[in-house]
């Protein structure tokens, strides 16, 4: 059981991340940021900013609804992000900022979070995060090819959550899911 993926939370995430960046990112590097984001969020509070499935690729680990929205701008069966209003599609291997999301979903302790991560991440490139990760997130499995699926006990022990906070946490995204799915309607 994930958190569910909150695509309201990712295009402001992104929007902040991509703002720090000076308007336009590389994509890998915001997929790694956005991960380690949602890694950084489960060891301070339990909970992820983002949420979603997490995968291991050959390049890292990564959240696969986020990066389905950067590839598509936006995610099928998904509410409106207006995403393709703040981000641009992606180019050279990079998206921009059209303009940018007022972070109206974000808590200061999320901002606060973004910020954290961005302090210690973002002066390196793609491959330099790419390898950041490959070194210090052991919960990824490395690949040749294809992906294998994160699960959130995996992220959760490797950032020191014990095995009682990882069932009360597993009990927390399984309710947040449930009442999602029911406002939903």
């Amino acid at each position: 059981m994930n958190f569910r993926f909150d695509i309201t939370k990712a295009t402001e995430v992104a929007c902040q991340f991509v703002k720090r960046e000076g308007g336009a990112i590389n994509i890998m590097k915001l997929v790694k940021l956005v991960y380690l984001l949602d890694r950084l969020s489960l060891a301070r509070r339990g909970i992820p900013v983002v949420g979603g499935a997490y995968f291991s690729l050959p390049n890292g680990p990564i959240t696969s609804e986020f990066l389905d929205l950067i590839n598509s701008g936006r995610l099928c069966g998904a509410a409106d992000s207006h995403w393709d209003k703040f981000i641009s599609d992606r180019q050279n291997h990079e998206v921009a900022l059209r303009q940018e999301a007022p972070p109206q979903h974000l808590s200061e302790s999320e901002l606060g979070l973004i910020g954290a991560v961005y302090l210690e991440h973002g002066g390196k490139d793609q491959w330099q995060l790419r390898d950041w990760c490959h070194e210090h997130c052991e919960e990824w499995t490395p690949r040749e090819e294809g992906r294998d699926l994160i699960a959130l006990e995996q992220v959760a022990r490797a950032v020191g959550k014990t095995q009682e906070q990882i069932v009360r946490m597993k009990e927390e995204a399984a309710e947040l899911s449930f009442l999602s799915a029911a406002f939903a309607r």
